[in-house]
């Protein structure tokens, strides 16, 4: 599951380092609420690429379809997302233009499992955002991925998804997370009985 990269360290040494999953934060974690400021070393370099590849196989490893820095405790404005071999990572990422539609759609968060509210957004936006290698880039994006792109962003920014619902919704989507907590918990005390 884990690859091998070569990296260079800040002492600019070559040296190989196994790459594995980051850890994921909760809800409750105070990073989620902290707004990042812009990453402002040269790109491309080791940390950064490496940063990369531990989100997505973390985004991957909990079945996610984006993941930012700051949900896996690290305080830089990076975040991922895609699917499958389509996946992006968005470094200083921001909204240039955003169309007057909008939908509102459930959404979920690796931070918030078995959470889902509906939260309204642009059906289409203009995003910008500067790779891995220092280019930048002016993508437009629509649908689900649009929707995905500022759900990270709003991480970036210090909103949680909670930050988009009313008390009812939450309350409402409360009882859900917990039904769907104790279903699986339930399937797993059967497992480990038979």
């Amino acid at each position: 599951m884990s690859d091998i990269l070569t990296i260079d360290t800040s002492a600019g040494i070559l040296k190989e380092q196994k790459i594995e999953p980051l850890p994921l934060y909760n809800e409750n974690h105070p990073m989620l609420v902290e707004p990042i400021p812009e990453y402002n070393q040269r790109l491309p370099n080791g940390m950064i690429s490496n940063l990369i590849k531990r989100l997505k196989l973390t985004m991957q490893q909990y079945g996610g379809i984006g993941l930012s820095a700051n949900q896996c405790g690290v305080f830089q404005r990076v975040f991922v997302i895609g699917t499958g071999e389509f996946q992006i990572a968005c470094i200083n990422p921001k909204v240039i233009s955003r169309s007057s539609k909008i939908s509102k759609s459930d959404e979920g968060c690796l931070s918030y499992p078995g959470f889902y509210v509906k939260v309204p957004r642009p059906e289409e936006i203009t995003a910008e955002f500067t790779d891995e290698n220092g280019n930048i880039q002016q993508v437009d994006l629509s649908g689900l991925t649009a929707r995905c792109f500022m759900h990270e962003l709003d991480h970036m920014n210090g909103l949680r998804l909670v930050d988009h619902a009313g008390a009812v919704a939450i309350k409402q989507a409360r009882r859900k997370q917990e039904k769907l907590i104790k279903a699986i918990q339930r399937r797993q005390n059967e497992k480990t009985r038979s």
